[in-house]
């Protein structure tokens, strides 16, 4: 504690967890409430600074309820004390039955009554020391805010009470303002909180810049530790930000606190960035020298303004995410990218975004350089529910997320794309055709399915259209691709096809392209085109016009397959692919034939396409 035990106490002794406080003397309720006006004079802090900006009446009470928080927090910071953590709670309580023993408790019992203000705020702040006290920092970002949750949004919410503000939008705009100011406080502190045996970065953002423990205790501000400032940054900037809006909706008396509050978290992210996030140089008494004053505050003006600068800086940098999903699109040579350029920006953009996604899930289970797949598409699939949650880390599931809100994609297509790569890690031979039918669906068909909403459908038999083209896309890449899946010692083709042709599995690893090979490679080139036949009588007349991509992808995987039937299934003599100028006639050949030949499905679908767009 920061004062003499007898002062910090007010002449009352804390108790053991099962006794009673002894009582030097009764505290009357203008003697609990100038007790508390006294120890929060004695501290210089945000808190105490902003409550003098309030109407002399509000005063005492936000004494009471500061005072509350700075003993129990020294009791937690400085004493490492549960029992005395315990002791606060049943005084609390105590408070709560009407019968307060510590002048504290007096005091806030009274304020407690007059604004009606429930138990809840208090304890959870009691349950944010507790976890001071016994501190093992935080695995992930959502593990720091849940600690936010009652170390610092409680007192957000207690203050929203003292003005009868108790509906549920203020309290997550106040939260917003209050997790993202204890952000503020914890990245200014960096070299502090260490010297007390803490580090509040998240040990999973960390690992993903590679910052260690040990650099940080050596002060080391190279480029992985300015990444990992910069995304932390950025993380708090958003939340001070939105949660200014609080300002927006309050009367003028909390205004001016609002905004004291969210334009002094800013300050202190912008002056991190002015000393280039070397705060490790600040002396442990300088906080003050990068927090903020009164001269700090916001403006109503300023914040629109800022959200104003906010929204543009985002729509910049969706841009860019969207770039990067394009340039992997036209990277991978991918025939998708040509079938793409049929559709208006909106939608082409979405699907690059797709791709990007299937892409990089893709590409796991056959780098070789990936050390542990498995825990890779584990993040991957985290990184999946952030997408749906609204708050993607990475530049192709921020596109992403910006188009599973836009088309209403269903996650669960998603999550089979991830299921499909993951049969990757551990199957390399399927012994009937159902068996590789269900791999089929995960890595190809959900595509299929997640395309058509970006699309657009009306009838239900277009799913069925989406699923047999992907089972036709992928049966027609286990054909191209026999060569390079054997040098990882994969066999797609059905087990029970291959006996049924004399075909050993040898045959397929030594490259040897037997008679009974190009039987069984006929025999399954015929089966990918009776799937394409089935698409196609599938797709209703209703919603062809909007599968004019689907129907580009179509004819450059029917004119892929067609070249090595032609070829006498050479397939270990060279990996088949398409020419950019034959992709683009193929897919112009499509778009003229809906053009021309469409007739009134054209000027609707090109109507529904402006429309939607």
């Amino acid at each position: 504690m920061t004062e003499s035990s007898a002062q910090a106490d007010g002449g009352l002794r804390i108790a053991p967890p099962h006794g009673k406080a002894a009582s030097a003397a009764p505290f009357g309720v203008a003697e609990a409430y100038a007790w508390c006006g006294r120890l929060a004079r004695s501290h210089y802090e945000n808190f105490t600074v902003a409550s003098w900006l309030m109407p002399r009446a509000m005063r005492p009470h936000m004494h009471a309820i500061y005072a509350y928080a700075r003993m129990a927090d020294d009791f937690a910071d400085e004493d490492r004390n549960l029992v005395r953590l315990d002791e606060w709670e049943r005084q609390l309580d105590a408070a709560y039955a009407g019968v307060p023993e510590h002048p504290v408790f007096v005091a806030l019992a009274d304020t407690v009554r007059k604004f009606e203000i429930p138990r809840q705020p208090f304890a959870d702040l009691l349950r944010a020391f507790r976890s001071d006290v016994n501190f093992s920092g935080f695995e992930t970002l959502d593990d720091l805010l849940g600690y936010a949750r009652y170390s610092a949004n409680p007192v957000g919410r207690l203050v929203l009470y003292l003005f009868g503000y108790r509906d549920v939008e203020r309290q997550r705009l106040s939260d917003l303002v209050c997790s993202g100011l204890q952000l503020a406080n914890f990245w200014q502190d960096v070299a502090i909180d260490f010297g007390k045996g803490r580090i509040y970065f998240p040990r999973r953002d960390m690992a993903r810049f590679g910052v260690t423990p040990e650099a940080i205790g050596a002060g080391a501000v190279d480029e992985r530790f300015v990444a990992l400032m910069r995304h932390e940054i950025g993380v708090a900037r958003s939340m001070l930000r939105d949660g200014a809006e609080l300002a927006c909706v309050v009367d003028g008396r909390l205004r001016r606190d609002v905004l004291m509050f969210a334009g002094g978290g800013l300050r202190i992210l912008r002056a991190i960035e002015r000393i280039g996030y070397d705060v490790f140089a600040l002396a442990p008494n300088s906080a003050s020298a990068i927090t903020w004053r009164s001269d700090g505050t916001l403006s109503v003006g300023a914040l629109r303004t800022e959200k104003i600068a906010a929204r543009r800086a985002d729509a910049a940098a969706l841009e860019r995410d969207y770039a990067r999903c394009a340039e992997v699109t036209r990277r991978a040579s991918s025939n998708f990218y040509y079938a793409f350029m049929l559709l208006p920006r909106e939608k082409r953009r979405a699907l690059h975004a797709v791709y990007a996604f299937c892409r990089f899930i893709d590409d796991i289970a056959d780098d070789e350089s990936v050390a542990n797949p498995s825990a890779m598409l584990a993040r991957w699939r985290e990184e999946l529910g952030n997408v749906y949650a609204g708050s993607p880390k990475r530049p192709i599931s921020r596109a992403l997320a910006d188009n599973v809100r836009r088309f209403n994609i269903p996650r669960r297509h998603f999550e089979e794309v991830i299921d499909g790569v993951e049969m990757d890690l551990t199957r390399r031979r399927y012994e009937t055709f159902a068996e590789l039918e269900r791999y089929c669906h995960h890595v190809a068909s959900a595509v299929g399915l997640i395309c058509i909403e970006i699309f657009g459908y009306r009838e239900p038999s277009t799913r069925i259209y989406a699923e047999k083209l992907g089972l036709a896309f992928q049966l027609t890449n286990i054909l191209r691709d026999v060569r390079e899946d054997a040098a990882r010692e994969r066999i797609y083709l059905p087990l029970e096809d291959l006996r049924r042709f004399g075909v050993a599995e040898t045959d397929i690893l030594v490259s040897a392209r037997t008679p009974e090979f190009r039987a069984l490679m006929a025999f399954e080139a015929e089966r990918a085109r009776s799937l394409y036949r089935e698409a196609e009588e599938a797709l209703s007349d209703a919603d062809r016009p909007s599968m004019i991509a689907a129907e580009g992808m179509r004819v450059i995987y029917s004119a892929i397959l067609d070249e090595i039937v032609r070829s006498d299934y050479r397939v270990f003599e060279q990996r088949f692919s398409l020419s950019s100028a034959r992709k683009l006639a193929l897919v112009a050949r499509v778009w003229s034939r809906a053009r021309l030949g469409g007739g009134a499905n054209w000027v609707r679908w090109r109507s529904k396409q402006r429309t939607s767009s």
